[in-house]
């Protein structure tokens, strides 16, 4: 294993184009489907995290909800 932290490139501030939006969306979904798997109560954290996971949310939810029922059967 290396040890020469100086060969992993630093992450750019702010990238340009439709990128920053899907890396916006996976960290939005990641944050709430880690919150959901450890039963975090979001009242903990500040209001930018709350709204990160609450974007993250409606991307965890099936559009149509006979899916979900349909998952608790099974």
């Amino acid at each position: 294993m290396r040890d020469d932290f100086d060969a992993i490139p630093e992450a750019e501030p702010q990238r340009e184009g439709g990128g920053c939006l899907l890396v916006r969306i996976y960290h939005d979904i990641g944050l709430a489907a880690v919150a959901d798997a450890l039963n975090l109560l979001t009242e903990e954290f500040d209001a930018d995290l709350n709204l990160s996971l609450e974007r993250g949310e409606f991307y965890l939810l099936p559009a149509d909800p006979s899916l979900a029922r349909g998952e608790m059967a099974a």
